[in-house]
């Protein structure tokens, strides 16, 4: 199964038991794939089933840092969206934490990225990200 297939229900659901509905994007700027109310949201997903613990979103996708932009990371085990949190993008640009890092290539800014990373340490100061703690911020 396609991963889009299984983590935009998944989110849609989790949205809607907080009262937020998630509508898709039909126009705009390409890597922004819904809204809710003014805000955009981009939607990634880290496969923790697979040897990666962090992730990659390509600068020039996500675009400029913005106040109403916001990185929906989905978390999968076991083949299953298990946990979204929601990130302000202008927050991936503290790169002087442990969980974003910016990754400039200088030779070809193309392959520039955020990385998110997820580990045993990051899950505490993630959890401020949850949907609980982030939904008054979607609110239209």
């Amino acid at each position: 199964m396609n991963e889009q297939n299984i983590i935009t229900p998944f989110v849609k659901s989790q949205l809607g038991n907080a009262g937020l509905k998630l509508i898709p994007k039909e126009s705009g700027r390409e890597g922004v794939d819904y809204i809710i109310g003014t805000n955009e949201l981009f939607l990634q997903s880290l496969d923790l089933d697979t040897i990666d613990r962090s992730a990659k979103i390509v600068k020039k996708d996500l675009g400029e840092l913005r106040d109403d932009l916001f990185v929906v990371l989905v978390i999968i085990i076991e083949e299953e969206p298990r946990m979204v949190y929601i990130i302000p993008s202008k927050y991936l640009s503290q790169s002087d934490n442990d969980i974003f890092i910016s990754n400039d290539v200088s030779l070809m800014p193309s392959l520039s990225n955020w990385e998110i990373r997820f580990s045993v340490h990051t899950i505490p100061k993630l959890s401020k990200y949850s949907i609980e703690n982030m939904a008054i911020k979607l609110k239209p």
